[in-house]
């Protein structure tokens, strides 16, 4: 992989394009908004020393590499006000051999516990060829519980963890063991998108998850994606149990999308 490194005036820039886009949000009529910065999107790659090899003071040591982190965060607070919600997305590691760990998470977390912040949202992996992903891997969830719970040391913040999630009862043992505030929910909500309102009324069936033998690699989160997009597009459920055929589906679609992107920008 070859990447250009961010002059000093593009990162200077990027805290504004943030909360631009933070009050964009607010003034269409979002009730919130929640910065991103896992899953080896722009800022987890300034978090991780695997990505992240800048010798100023936004690399080296976490305390550089959070730097942006915090200027981002300190900027979308100033656009959109005092009384409008942001949460933040964070890996509690990047599962990647020399990627962000638990431990520069947690001194992570600790530094956002002096922010405005209104809630830390904890998932982790990255999507990056070869590397481990937490939701493709069969496991049996929930997958931050357990980071969360150390977390609690370091952050009065109300944390939230996002990813593996698939039954009431995993759901409430998370919240009422003390380890969140709250559950973040993904794919059960692609199975069954009324499935919290079912859960508040005490319909307790929990949605069934398909089972997939030797997929291929992205095949599962392709599969998860194009059920997304019948939902959003207010289809009746066609995606097939074929990941072969659903990453094909999924591979088109970006395809299509890509030369439209090309075309307009």
């Amino acid at each position: 992989m070859i990447c250009a490194e961010l002059s000093r005036d593009e990162i200077a820039a990027l805290p504004f394009e943030f909360a631009r886009t933070a009050r964009l949000a607010r003034d269409g009529g979002f009730g919130g908004v929640e910065i991103h910065a896992a899953h080896g999107f722009l800022i987890s790659q300034f978090l991780s020393p695997l990505f992240n090899r800048r010798t100023d003071d936004y690399g080296g040591s976490i305390a550089g590499r959070m730097r942006l982190l915090l200027e981002v965060v300190g900027a979308v607070r100033a656009a959109v006000g005092p009384d409008f919600p942001v949460g933040l997305k964070l890996n509690s590691s990047d599962q990647l051999e020399g990627g962000l760990d638990a431990e520069d998470a947690l001194s992570v977390i600790a530094a956002l516990d002096g922010t405005e912040l209104d809630l830390i949202d904890i998932s982790g992996g990255t999507y990056f060829p070869g590397a481990r992903s937490a939701s493709d891997s069969g496991g049996k969830g929930p997958y931050f519980v357990d980071f969360a719970m150390r977390a609690r040391a370091v952050t009065t913040k109300p944390l939230m963890a996002t990813g593996g999630f698939k039954t009431l009862g995993q759901a409430e043992e998370a919240v009422a063991g003390g380890a969140v505030d709250l559950v973040g929910m993904a794919r059960a909500l692609a199975l069954e998108p009324s499935l919290p309102s079912l859960w508040q009324t005490r319909h307790v069936a929990n949605p069934a998850f398909p089972s997939f033998t030797d997929p291929p690699e992205g095949g599962v989160t392709a599969w998860y994606t194009m059920r997304l997009t019948e939902i959003g597009e207010d289809c009746g459920l066609s995606t097939t149990d074929d990941l072969r055929a659903a990453l094909e589906t999924y591979k088109a679609r970006d395809k299509k999308r890509t030369e439209i992107w090309l075309r307009r920008f």
